[in-house]
């Protein structure tokens, strides 16, 4: 479990001049789950840069990073540090979705999953005033999934559940699931999307790629298979959190509705074109550009949208805060939305 000695209060300074301020996305790893994946898996640094045929300095430039964002996993003292740097009074914290390890067996998978959520759970018990959790799933094996879905609900009292875009090749809306969203609809806690990496990177290993360019691309897969394989429909008030501003779909749905609207064959069980299902997701602002921001508001509506850093990442270059504050377009009351009260309402954190 990562050091400290002391519980750490949201910061109190400049709270009467600005607005309170959740991160509803942000990564926190037990390390020995992380070694084990490092050790067993053959699949490091999300993009697999380690095994692709690139060179090994341009391999090692990649997954440089991973010494800075280890630290804020390991020390939470920097953490909250940089929370209070950063403005930020709570943050929801998860594992990487690799946690479930969907390339070892369901017992292994479950073993790790387990590990990690208890040391997320820890986490909470030690700050409930600045951490709220969120626990992760072996979506291998859908029985012990929906087990370990419970036991993060009911006996760790953690928030919801994050996981990857795609299981080991089975996409998320196929029927193999669905005992699985039956399972999270019924408990009334969001599912998080987040992708590891991209399925095919062969093309996407060199500047980084596999990352920029494809991580959207898994977002509006993941979406494109919740619509036309009819889980939307099926399970209504299902909630599922789509990272990074749910990936290219939402900017890009026009292309989506003229097929189902031109190519009736091509609309699997969606009952209505894909378009109309974007309010019916949950976004972070993890997206980096303020243009984006106000479309994505006026897509989806402003109270489906929370404030994500992806800490911690990207800390040196992005102040996710102002990228909410100095939106233009946006009123008060949907920033307040976006920094706070649309994470405090779906993660279900009393204010």
């Amino acid at each position: 479990m990562a050091k400290s000695t002391e519980k750490r209060k949201a910061p109190a300074h400049g709270r009467a001049k600005r607005p309170l301020v959740i991160d509803a996305h942000a990564h926190f790893n037990d390390p020995v789950v992380a070694k084990f994946i490092r050790e067993k898996s053959g699949r490091t640094g999300g993009g697999f840069v380690t095994s692709g045929g690139i060179s090994k300095k341009f391999a090692d430039a990649q997954l440089k990073p991973i010494k800075y964002v280890g630290e804020r996993h390991r020390n939470v003292d920097l953490r909250l540090k940089e929370l209070d740097q950063m403005g930020i009074d709570m943050q929801v914290i998860t594992s990487s979705p690799s946690a479930g390890c969907y390339w070892a067996d369901g017992k292994t998978g479950l073993e790790m999953a387990a590990r990690n959520n208890d040391t997320v759970a820890e986490m909470v018990a030690k700050y409930p005033d600045r951490f709220i959790g969120v626990g992760t799933v072996p979506m291998q094996d859908v029985a012990r999934a929906v087990k370990e879905l419970r036991r993060c609900v009911l006996d760790l009292k953690l928030r919801g559940v994050i996981i990857g875009s795609i299981i080991e090749g089975i996409e998320l809306g196929e029927r193999k699931h669905w005992k699985f969203w039956a399972e999270l609809e019924k408990l009334d806690v969001p599912v998080i999307i987040h992708p590891d990496g991209f399925t095919h990177p062969e093309r996407l290993l060199k500047f980084n790629m596999w990352n920029s360019v494809a991580q959207p691309l898994e977002e509006a897969l993941a979406m494109s298979s919740f619509i036309y394989e009819g889980v939307m429909d099926a399970f209504p008030k299902i909630k599922i959190l789509i990272c990074h501003g749910g990936g290219y779909l939402p900017f890009y749905a026009g292309r989506a509705d003229i097929t189902y609207l031109d190519r009736p064959a091509s609309r699997g069980k969606a009952r209505k074109k894909p378009s109309d299902y974007m309010s019916q997701f949950y976004y972070d602002t993890v997206f980096y550009n303020p243009d984006m921001l106000e479309f994505l508001v006026k897509k989806v509506g402003h109270d489906k949208i929370m404030m994500g850093t992806d800490y911690p990442h990207f800390m040196k270059t992005w102040d996710a805060v102002a990228f909410v504050t100095k939106a233009a377009g946006l009123s008060k009351a949907a920033k307040a939305d976006i920094l706070h009260k649309n994470a405090a309402k779906l993660f279900k954190i009393a204010l």
